[in-house]
C-alpha cells in the first residue's frame, strides 16, 4: 500500500493577519475519503544564541494562547524574500540587540506535522556583539541571559516549556559538546526597556 492521500478538493475556512485554515477532502491509500483541518503559518526561524562567556541569551514574552509569560529563545516569522540566515540575524538583533558575527544551521523541523505546515530554521549564533536596532513596536519582551549548562538543566527538567527553545538547546548542546567559552556568570534578569525592549548592558570587569 502506498504511503500517499490525493487531495480531491480544498475550501479555505479562514484567512487572519498570520495564519489560513483550510479543510480538504482527500482520498485515502485504500481508496476512502476522509476530511483534513490543515494550518497554513509563515515559515519561520528560531536562534539560540550563546555569548564569549558562554550564556545563553533569551527573552520573556507574554502568549495569549497559555496566558502567561514564557522564557523562549529569540524567534520570528521571515520577511517575504528574506532568508533564513537573514531573518536569524534580524531576530537576534530586534529582540537582544545583539548581532551574530557567526550563524550555523542546527536543523529545520515542523512543530506540527499532523495539521500544519509550517516549519522552523534552527541556528547557534555565536560571537554575540551589542548593537543598536530597532525593536518591533507591538512586541513587548524582557530579555535575560544564564549560563548554558544552567539552561540545558532548564531543558530537562521542563523549566522551558516551549517546543522551538528545547529542541535548540538540545541541538546546541550536541554541537557544543558540552564545551562553551568564557567563564559562566550566574543567572541575570534585566529589566525592561521603552518600547517592550530589554537589551543586556555589558558588564566591566574590575
Amino acid at each position: 500500500m502506498r504511503l500517499v492521500e490525493r487531495t480531491i478538493r480544498r475550501r479555505i475556512v479562514y484567512r487572519g493577519g498570520y495564519l489560513a485554515a483550510e479543510q480538504w477532502l482527500v482520498r485515502l491509500p485504500d481508496g476512502r475519503r476522509a476530511r483534513r483541518d490543515i494550518v497554513r503559518p509563515p515559515d519561520a526561524v528560531a536562534v539560540v544564541p550563546v555569548d564569549a562567556e558562554g550564556r545563553l541569551h533569551f527573552v520573556r514574552q507574554f502568549r495569549p494562547a497559555l496566558g502567561r509569560p514564557i522564557p523562549e529563545i529569540p524567534a520570528g516569522i521571515l520577511d517575504p524574500g528574506e532568508s533564513p540566515r537573514d531573518a536569524a540575524r534580524r531576530e537576534c538583533v530586534e529582540e537582544l540587540g545583539l548581532a551574530p558575527r557567526r550563524l550555523r544551521k542546527l536543523c529545520t523541523f515542523y512543530s506540527a506535522v499532523g495539521f500544519s505546515t509550517g516549519c522552523i530554521h534552527l541556528f547557534l549564533a555565536e560571537g554575540l556583539r551589542p548593537v543598536a536596532g530597532r525593536a518591533d513596536p507591538t512586541e513587548f519582551l524582557e530579555a535575560a541571559a544564564l549560563p548554558f549548562g544552567r539552561a540545558l538543566r532548564w531543558a530537562l527538567t521542563n523549566r522551558f516549556v516551549d517546543a522551538k527553545t528545547l529542541l535548540g538547546l538540545l541541538w546546541a548542546a550536541r554541537l557544543l559538546g558540552g564545551r562553551t567559552p568564557g567563564r559562566a556568570r550566574p543567572h541575570s534578569r534585566i529589566p525592561p526597556r521603552a518600547r517592550g525592549r530589554v537589551r543586556e548592558r555589558k558588564r566591566r570587569r574590575s
